[in-house]
């Protein structure tokens, strides 16, 4: 279902993640730059975004003012805390606040979803 015509918000959503990471994986973003997200949910400040990085793409640093989570579903990212270089991969999750986590990079073609969360409804509006 296009990211036009499918809901976002609801009392009840389901998602077939291995299917949408196929899809996206062959949306033009990717293939142009090796990286894009469609966004599965939001509700209040709460935002849910699957994202597909190709190796070596770079997320950056979060510079948001909310906390944020990243969960790896296939691949491995590499990140900086402190100056010490961490890896996530699947089955592991990352919470961090505002610019905690810098430099962030697919080490391999990866597969996320990112949670953010927001002050409210209003920080949600492009």
């Amino acid at each position: 279902m296009s990211s036009m015509t499918r809901p976002l918000t609801g009392p009840h959503l389901t998602f077939d993640l291995e299917e949408a990471i196929r899809d996206l994986k062959k949306d033009d973003a990717f293939l142009r730059s090796g990286r894009v997200g469609r966004t599965l949910a939001k509700s209040g400040p709460l935002r849910l975004t699957l994202v597909v990085l190709a190796e070596g793409v770079e997320i950056g640093t979060h510079h948001a003012e909310s906390p944020m989570t990243l969960q790896p579903l296939e691949g491995r990212l590499r990140y900086l805390v402190d100056d010490d270089e961490v890896e996530l991969g699947p089955g592991e999750l990352l919470f961090f606040g505002p610019g905690s986590a810098q430099d962030i990079r697919a080490l391999e073609d990866t597969a996320l979803l990112l949670t953010l969360t927001h002050g409210g409804e209003e920080d949600l509006q492009p």
